[in-house]
């Protein structure tokens, strides 16, 4: 027997991570979001990364269902999470809850669905140790367009899918270093002044480009 937990997740935050889930069979301790009992709920596939705030994480602090020597948390399948969605259909909400009952079994409930899963059984890496400070300059870089395309998913599901600023983000460059992504808070009225979310953020990996000559412009525009 062991303790129940129940921790409510804001489903826009879940919707959001799921978009840096790993899709590599070979890291599958990144197939997934990790719930961080230090107040997070994270993901990542080593390109890019989502992390958000999430309170009620705390409780898994000091649970018995967490592997001993490992970051304190729970690393919920991708495919559990999906799956939820699809179930939940229209009867979707605004929070996810994952609840562990007293036989020691994992459920997620979202709308009117419930779905059974297991903890990925592995070790997530700190996430925190990439989340870079804002740089004072900022300095060009080159990012691979499926990850930006990726952002704009999270902001996407940030407004719960709301074509206004949908797509919105903010992306620090930071040259050859991991590059801060923030997103725009909801303005009351266009005249109110633009201002960072601060319950969450995500970090995106440059493209590091060291072949080639460079593009010739006098040729290519050579007659």
């Amino acid at each position: 027997m062991t303790d129940a937990i129940s921790i409510t997740v804001n489903a826009a935050h879940m919707d959001a991570a799921l978009c840096a889930v790993s899709k590599e069979e070979t890291r599958y301790y990144l197939q997934g979001v990790f719930i961080d009992a230090r107040g997070y709920i994270a993901a990542t596939n080593g390109h890019i990364a989502f992390a958000a705030r999430c309170p009620d994480a705390i409780k898994l602090a000091d649970s018995a269902v967490v592997l001993p020597g490992s970051l304190p948390g729970i690393i919920v399948p991708h495919a559990a999470l999906t799956q939820a969605i699809k179930a939940a259909g229209k009867s979707k909400g605004l929070c996810m809850v994952f609840e562990c009952d007293s036989a020691g079994l994992w459920w997620i409930t979202y709308g009117n669905a419930r779905v059974h899963f297991m903890p990925i059984d592995g070790t997530f890496p700190d996430w925190t140790r990439i989340i870079p400070q804002k740089p004072d300059v900022l300095v060009a870089a080159h990012y691979q367009p499926i990850y930006i395309a990726a952002l704009g998913n999270m902001a996407k599901a940030l407004r719960s899918g709301k074509k206004d600023d949908a797509s919105a983000f903010y992306l620090h460059q930071n040259a050859d270093n991991p590059a801060l992504v923030t997103f725009p808070a909801v303005r009351t009225t266009r005249d109110d002044p633009a201002v960072d979310r601060t319950d969450c953020c995500a970090v995106l990996m440059p493209y590091r480009n060291d072949g080639g000559a460079g593009f010739n412009t006098d040729v290519f525009l050579a007659a």
